[in-house]
């Protein structure tokens, strides 16, 4: 957690709306350039192209339950009264080809999942039967096709299996592993370094002096870059030295896809980022009409995506949430970069500000049908337990006086609600 005084911004610039920041940003990040990979590397990532199926899924009709496969038509009249006795003619085990074909009158004892033996249209369970030495008593009739799953029930050849743009979650793994390939192109992780910029900082473990703070920042924005599936790099802490934090940048400029700092942010010519890039690379300054996190940067060093983010922790935190993770999701491919949102019901009063969008710390929950929020804290930027103990982030439109309780607004869920 860093000083409050390295929140601020160049003083007197134009206030830029969230909304327009965010569509900048989205519009120019890059999508990352396809890659093959195999399946366990693949998982988490999005796919690139469509993957069609080259056989049928399952390649073979199989036995639902374990049973006997049988005629139908041999046992149409079974029942207990009058039951219906078949020659065993063989068995068919899972992983093997039957042992024998279903003749008149005969029947193969078959184990679930196992090939359905050729002459077989159905499978008698084997609660409805009775093993007689050679043979084999059916007490209950059975309809043709019943307890078999046929060729290509779950997928035929030719069809898509996983469209381009899907990510591949545990579901799609399986049904990418069943169609027999081993690798897939795919967009790649986007690997993110992230610096802590400041003269007062410790990395945590170390021992502090008085006025010292350890990095929160870092931290935060390592597990919001992991939750998104991105692979962050913890670069450390970077003093406030200009020269110190270009060197630092440029040194991991051939293995990174995207650059985060935090904390630096001074008024004007003392912003650490705008003396080490102003003249080197593209990165925009600007103050955006949101409370907490007005100060940012974005731009490109190297042609690499750099955020500059301001030093309070909760800053961090919801600056990252709306701006970083939507653009590191759509470097990685994905196309539903943004959190769900719902509407909830306040149950107290949230004060706003006149001239910028508020973001609240709230924590929502279910109540007779309808979605409250609960204010987690005060709005101090530098409070993030208040963050811990939440789910959401209340939008609170600019304007004139509080958000009165019994209010609706709008809430961007950060997480489940069984987490906070």
């Amino acid at each position: 957690m860093v000083d409050t005084a390295h929140d601020h911004g160049d003083e007197g610039a134009p206030l830029r709306s969230v909304d327009d920041v965010r569509t900048e940003v989205l519009e120019r990040v890059p999508v990352l350039a396809p890659i093959e990979l195999t399946l366990q590397e693949a998982y988490g990532c999005v796919l690139a192209e469509d993957v069609h199926a080259d056989v049928d899924i399952p390649g073979f009709a199989s036995s639902g339950i374990d049973g006997f496969a049988v005629r139908a038509s041999d046992v149409a009249t079974a029942s207990s009264d009058a039951p219906v006795t078949l020659r065993i003619s063989g068995r068919a085990p899972v992983g093997r080809q039957p042992e024998a074909t279903v003749g008149g009158g005969e029947a193969v004892s078959i184990a679930t999942g196992a090939p359905v033996p050729a002459g077989a249209d159905a499978v008698v369970p084997i609660e409805d039967c009775r093993i007689d030495g050679p043979t084999v008593v059916v007490f209950r009739p059975t309809e043709e096709g019943r307890h078999i799953r046929p060729a290509g029930q779950d997928v035929k050849a030719g069809d898509v299996l996983v469209t381009a743009g899907r990510r591949i979650g545990p579901p799609e793994l399986g049904l990418l592993a069943g169609s027999g390939r081993a690798s897939f192109v795919v967009h790649p992780r986007a690997r993110v370094v992230v610096l802590s910029t400041g003269d007062e900082l410790v990395e945590p473990g170390k021992a502090l002096s008085y006025g010292q703070v350890r990095d929160a920042n870092g931290y935060t924005l390592y597990g919001g870059l992991r939750d998104a599936r991105a692979v962050p790099y913890l670069a450390g802490i970077i003093r406030d030295d200009p020269e110190e934090l270009k060197e630092a940048v440029l040194g991991f400029a051939t293995r990174a896809d995207c650059f985060i700092s935090s904390g630096g942010v001074s008024v004007g010519e003392r912003d650490v980022v705008k003396r080490a890039f102003f003249r080197r690379g593209d990165v925009g300054f600007y103050r955006v009409a949101m409370q907490p996190g007005m100060p940012q940067a974005f731009g490109f060093v190297e042609d690499i995506p750099y955020f500059r983010l301001p030093g309070n922790p909760v800053s961090v935190f919801v600056s990252f949430e709306l701006f970083i993770r939507p653009a590191v999701l759509k470097m990685m491919g994905r196309r539903d970069v943004f959190r769900p949102e719902i509407v909830a019901v306040l149950d107290e009063d949230l004060p706003r500000r006149h001239d910028r969008m508020q973001f609240a710390r709230v924590r929502v929950s279910r109540d007779q049908g309808r979605w409250r929020a609960t204010s987690t804290g005060l709005a101090g930027s530098n409070l993030l337990s208040t963050v811990s103990r939440a789910n959401g982030l209340a939008v609170i439109p600019a304007g004139d006086g509080d958000v009165a309780a019994g209010s609706q607004v709008k809430v961007l869920l950060f997480r489940a609600l069984e987490d906070a």
